[in-house]
């Protein structure tokens, strides 16, 4: 896999002022410490050239293993940064693994996680901070799923609830975006609040089948729902990267590496 492809998006919200400028968000998911070129840099340049306002990231930009060195993804961050864009930052399943087996993988999620923040990176465990852009007032939060949420074979039920305890309630006046890495609670996460969820994941289900879609999940689940795109539920929105790399299962079929783009368009009330 020696190529990505730019994914674009165009969402609207009443929340973004008539008038306004348009927001470009750029998603990065699911690297997995791949690199388009000697230090990234054919990443890096199409990034600088999209001209992004805000840089979100949906986690697993690494690998959870003690044998990899995450220097990849903090190496990329850390020219972001230098680009003074700012990035936001939530946890996948392969950082929460690190974070909580500390046993297994020593302090290797401390150092990455301080080198993240060390370098300007927001990274928000189950935080939010609230951002301002073009007028725009957003609420930024990032969701760390329970790793039984991660199970193959099985799909536990979620419950808003731990949501709301996690994290609040959404401010109504402010664009809420919820950095979660799991697409498959969607519903949840937009009757919750979420204006805008980004995600990944799901690798776009490995292989996809032109005209159905992405094949198998992680979680060995035929044909997932939210599998790679833009969905819509009540006025909410979802963004789900194909992912810029892969793991364990390394191969893309129909199925390229994705930069997504979301455009953020104003809509007059």
């Amino acid at each position: 896999m020696s190529k990505f492809k730019q994914f674009h998006y165009h969402l609207n919200t009443k929340k973004l002022s008539g008038g306004s400028r348009n927001l470009t968000l750029l998603l990065l998911a699911d690297m997995h410490n791949h690199e388009y070129g000697p230090g990234n840099e054919e990443l890096l340049e199409a990034i600088e050239a999209l001209k992004p306002d805000v840089i979100l990231s949906a986690g697993d930009m690494l690998i959870a293993h003690s044998e990899h060195s995450f220097m990849p993804a903090l190496e990329l961050f850390r020219r972001l940064r230098e680009k003074k864009l700012p990035v936001f930052y939530g946890n996948g399943n392969h950082e929460c693994r690190m974070r909580i087996y500390p046993e297994v993988y020593g302090d290797m999620y401390q150092r990455y996680a301080q080198g993240l923040r060390d370098c300007g990176v927001v990274l928000l465990e189950n935080q939010s901070i609230s951002f301002e852009k073009k007028g725009l007032k957003m609420q930024i939060y990032g969701f760390e799923l329970d790793k039984r949420y991660y199970q193959k074979f099985h799909q536990d039920q979620f419950c808003i609830k731990e949501l709301t305890e996690t994290l609040g309630t959404p401010e109504p006046e402010c664009y809420n975006i919820l950095l979660a890495h799991n697409p498959v609670y969607f519903d949840d996460y937009a009757t919750w609040g979420a204006d805008l969820t980004v995600s990944g994941h799901l690798h776009g289900g490995i292989v996809r089948i032109p005209g159905i879609g992405g094949v198998i999940s992680p979680q060995a689940r035929l044909f997932p729902r939210y599998d790679a795109g833009h969905f819509k539920k009540d006025g909410k929105d979802l963004v789900v990267s194909r992912g810029l790399g892969t793991h364990t299962v390394n191969i893309r079929i129909f199925n390229p590496a994705e930069l997504s783009v979301i455009h953020l368009h104003p809509k007059e009330i």
